[in-house]
C-alpha cells in the first residue's frame, strides 16, 4: 500500500533511520524492572515540582489557559520571567530583554528552527565532540544539513583541545563555504563539564573570522554539583562573552551571530512540558523569523508553569536542593566506580558521568554487546561511541545520576554484581 508520503518525508525518514538510537532496545529487557540511566531526565526534585504545579493549578489557572497562545515571540509574561532568570543567573554583558527571547517547545524545537533559519539544505555545522547524538537527528531532519564532528584527541581536559579540533574539522572539510555555524553544549553533554572562558572566547573568534554563527546550547546551566575539584572550569554563558575583554587588535565578536538555547527540561526535570527558548540579543530579523515558524509551539499551560516557577520566592531553595540531591547520587556512583577501578571524567555541572565501564572493549561491537548485557541485568546506560568523542576509544558510557538516592543504590548493586560476573 502506498502510504502517500511526500518525497521529502521519505528522505527525512531514511535519514532518521540511519542515525543512532541509544544502542539498547527496550525489548531486550524487562522495562518494568530495568533502571534506565541512559536518558537525559532529572528526577531528583520532581516531588517538589509536583506539589508546586498542583498549587499553581488550584490558585492561578484562568480561562486564558484555553485561548490560543500569542505570536510575536510567545507569552510576554514567560519571556519576562526568562529575562529575569538570565539576567540574574547567566551574567550577561547586555541586559536580556523579553524582546530578545522567542519561546519554543523545548530546546530541540529551538535548535531545529534556528538551524532551519540560518542554514540552507546541504549546509553544514561543526559540533565539537563528544556531543549529544541528538544534534545529528535535529540537523538531519527538517533542516537537512550535515554535522561535521570535531573530535578531541583525549577525554581528559578535552576542552583544552577545542580550538585545534575545530580548526582541523574546518580545514579538512570538503566545502568550507557550506559551513554556517559552530554548535556546542555548555555545560557539556555527556561529560558534565564546562568549557573554559578562554576556550569559549577562542571559539567565538574562530566563528567571527570565518563568518559563522556561534550557537551555545546551555540547557544544563545551573545544575552545578557541590564540592567540585579545585580549579574546575565554572559555567560561563555565551551571553557574558559577546564583548570579551581581549587584547587590542584581537577579533571582536559580532553579537548578531551569537545565540543561546535553553529549556526547563534538565534543570527543572520538566521535559514533558516542552518549554524552552532561543535568546539572540542583536538579530531582530532572526527573532522575527523564529517567531513566525514557532508560533503556537509553546502551550499556555507550560508557560504558566515556567513563568511562575522562575519568579517563585522559593526558587533559590529549590536550586540548592537540586544541587544537593544531584551531588548525593553522584557521590554514590563515583565511589562504586572507584572501587571497581573504572576510569571516569569527574563531572562538575550536569546530570551525567562519562565512564569507561567496559574496560576491555576493543570495538563498537564489544561496547554495544557489553551494555546490552548490562541492560539485561537491570541497568541501562548509553554507549559512549554514540557521542562521537575520541576516535577508536571504545568502552565508554554515559551514566545518568539524576535519580533518587534509593534508586541509585539499587542500580549500583546491579552494576557491581554485573561487573563481578564479567570479571
Amino acid at each position: 500500500m502506498d502510504p502517500g508520503l511526500s518525497t521529502r518525508m521519505r528522505a527525512t525518514l531514511d535519514k532518521l533511520a540511519s542515525l543512532p538510537s541509544n544502542g539498547v532496545s527496550p525489548a531486550e529487557d524487562e522495562a518494568s524492572t530495568v533502571i534506565d540511566l541512559s536518558t537525559a531526565q532529572n528526577e531528583v526534585i520532581r516531588p517538589e515540582l509536583l506539589e508546586f504545579f498542583k498549587t499553581l493549578i488550584e490558585d492561578k489557572i484562568t480561562e486564558q489557559a484555553f485561548a490560543l497562545p500569542p505570536g510575536d515571540g510567545g507569552d510576554v509574561t514567560t519571556r519576562q520571567a526568562l529575562a529575569l532568570f538570565f539576567n540574574t543567573s547567566f551574567s550577561p554583558i547586555h541586559t536580556v530583554k523579553p524582546e530578545h527571547i522567542v519561546l519554543t517547545a523545548g530546546a530541540t524545537d529551538a535548535l531545529d528552527n534556528l538551524l532551519h533559519s540560518i542554514c540552507d539544505e546541504g549546509d553544514s555545522i561543526i559540533v565539537p565532540g563528544p556531543s549529544w547524538y541528538g544534534f545529528a537527528r535535529i540537523a538531519g531532519a527538517r533542516a537537512n544539513i550535515n554535522v561535521v564532528v570535531a573530535r578531541p584527541p583525549t577525554y581528559q581536559n578535552f576542552d583544552n583541545y577545542l580550538l585545534p579540533s575545530l580548526q582541523a574539522a574546518y580545514d579538512f572539510s570538503a566545502d568550507k563555504s557550506k559551513i554556517k555555524a559552530v554548535l556546542l553544549c555548555n555545560p557539556q553533554n555527556p561529560t558534565s563539564r564546562c568549557y573554559t572562558r578562554k576556550s569559549l572566547i577562542e571559539t567565538m573568534e574562530f566563528c567571527q573570522e570565518r563568518g559563522l554563527h556561534f550557537i551555545s546550547d546551555e540547557i544544563y546551566a545551573r545544575t552545578q554539583l557541590n564540592d567540585v575539584p579545585a580549579g574546575s572550569p565554572k559555567f560561563v554563558s555565551a551571553l557574558s562573552l559577546t564583548e570579551p575583554l581581549v587584547p587590542e587588535g584581537a577579533v571582536k565578536i559580532d553579537p548578531s551571530r551569537v545565540h543561546v538555547v535553553w529549556a526547563a527540561s534538565k534543570l527543572f526535570g520538566s521535559g514533558g512540558f516542552r518549554i524552552g527558548c532561543l535568546v539572540s540579543q542583536q538579530n531582530p530579523q532572526l527573532l522575527t523569523a523564529m517567531s513566525m515558524v514557532t508560533w503556537g509551539h509553546a502551550n499556555n499551560l507550560a508557560c504558566l508553569y515556567l513563568s511562575n516557577l522562575l519568579t517563585w520566592t522559593k526558587l533559590g531553595t529549590l536550586l540548592t536542593l537540586n544541587s544537593s540531591r544531584l551531588t548525593a547520587s553522584y557521590r554514590l556512583l563515583a565511589n562504586v566506580l572507584q572501587q571497581l577501578d573504572v576510569k571516569f571524567i569527574t563531572p562538575t555541572d550536569g546530570i551525567f558521568l562519562f565512564a569507561k565501564l567496559a574496560k576491555h572493549a576493543q570495538s563498537i561491537e564489544d561496547e554495544q554487546e557489553f551494555y546490552a548485557r548490562l541492560a539485561q541485568q537491570g541497568v541501562r546506560t548509553s554507549p559512549g561511541t554514540l557521542y562521537k568523542g575520541v576516535d577508536k576509544e571504545f568502552g565508554w558510557t554515559r551514566i545518568r545520576f539524576s535519580i533518587p538516592v534509593k534508586t541509585m543504590e539499587v542500580a549500583l548493586e546491579r552494576i557491581e554484581a554485573f561487573m563481578a560476573m564479567e570479571g
